[in-house]
């Protein structure tokens, strides 16, 4: 087969890979890599395969002394078979072939705090983002070059596809997920089930390492998503269009309605985002554990929430995702709280539930 392998994508919003001191300052490919290895580490542990932590000290690593591929894959998991560990390199190379960056502006509602001090909002996202929102990050277009090495070329390159497939339905791509970017659509997509029925029966017939995975790592389990069509008539949505923008004045503007106003604060009396509404109901603690905090010992966000986006730039409404890794009484909350801000008559319905998907496909949904 042919060494190399082109995937194109189309970027609905902003593409985040990283960089020095906060700033996206090109398209750093460990980024979108590592976002690539944490959503198969969560689809392989809901398939009852064992994923490391490759940041603690029991990840996978070789010592050189293995002298055959059986050898080799008892001591490593799936990830790190295909995306490389100590003594082991990763399995493809990825290079980014082109890309296209749109200029556009990020809309928030903004508000003052109490001591009528600079508004939160505005604040944040000059702290943090500012400095990336006029050419710095990918919107639009993005070509990617898959080359999987010598040997196994065929299982290799059907693990990518089937991963960046399942990516673009199920969550995003590169960093910083949790506050809006990395939405994406793949061309010649799979269906989920033929994504994850390609990844399950990969890593049933791997003969790979065993081990118990810790009950709080992420996992496609219990994963949801919530995907509402919002038309422009919507008052929430009206109220973004009339906003101030932050980022690019060029002409064409590609305009993203901000998640941040949707997951922490909206202007108004009572007018709470997603994360206060949570906080009133709740501990400190237990809001923490569901939304991440930077503060004492760091905990990574389980809940995450799309900037607002159009699938086509002609098209009447606005998309919103709002997806997680919780209990269903956390999904259920969060539903109602939807419901809430943008005034819906009834909770929206979930696209995906990880638990079905799975179930499905251990009830013998693979052909």
């Amino acid at each position: 087969m042919n060494n190399e392998h082109t995937i194109e994508i189309k970027m609905l919003t902003p593409l985040w890979t990283g960089g020095v001191d906060g700033k996206c300052d090109r398209l750093h490919e460990t980024g979108i890599i590592g976002s690539m290895r944490w959503w198969y580490e969560a689809i392989v542990r809901a398939l009852d395969g064992y994923t490391c932590d490759p940041t603690s000290k029991d990840h996978c690593e070789l010592s050189g002394k293995e002298k055959t591929e059986e050898e080799r894959r008892k001591k490593l998991c799936p990830a790190c078979w295909l995306f490389g560990c100590g003594g082991w390199k990763r399995r493809f190379r990825l290079d980014v072939l082109a890309s296209s960056t749109e200029p556009f502006s990020l809309s928030s509602l903004f508000y003052k705090n109490q001591r009528n001090q600079e508004e939160f909002n505005r604040w944040w996202l000059k702290q943090v983002f500012n400095k990336n929102l006029n050419d710095n990050l990918p919107i639009g277009d993005v070509k990617f070059s898959i080359q999987p090495s010598a040997g196994n070329e065929e299982i290799i390159l059907g693990q990518v596809k089937a991963l960046i497939s399942a990516m673009a339905q199920l969550g995003a791509l590169g960093a910083k997920a949790q506050y809006g970017f990395g939405q994406f659509e793949r061309a010649e997509r799979q269906s989920i089930q033929d994504v994850l029925c390609a990844i399950n029966d990969f890593v049933k017939a791997g003969g790979f390492l065993t081990k118990e995975n810790d009950a709080g790592w992420y996992s496609l389990e219990n994963y949801w998503l919530y995907e509402l069509s919002l038309p422009t008539s919507n008052p929430q949505v009206k109220r973004f269009e009339g906003a101030k923008l932050i980022g690019s004045t060029q002409k064409p503007l590609t305009y993203l309605p901000v998640s941040f106003d949707i997951r922490y604060k909206l202007p108004g009396r009572n007018n709470l985002g997603l994360r206060q509404a949570y906080r009133q109901s709740h501990t400190k603690e237990q809001t923490r554990k569901v939304f991440g905090t930077l503060t004492g010992e760091k905990q990574g966000s389980r809940v995450f929430v799309s900037h607002l986006f159009k699938q086509q730039k002609d098209e009447e409404n606005y998309y919103l995702r709002v997806w997680g890794f919780t209990e269903d009484i956390v999904r259920a909350f969060l539903g109602e709280e939807l419901k809430r801000i943008f005034g819906l008559e009834t909770m929206p319905g979930i696209k995906f539930s990880g638990a079905e998907l799975i179930r499905g496909i251990k009830q013998g949904g693979c052909a």
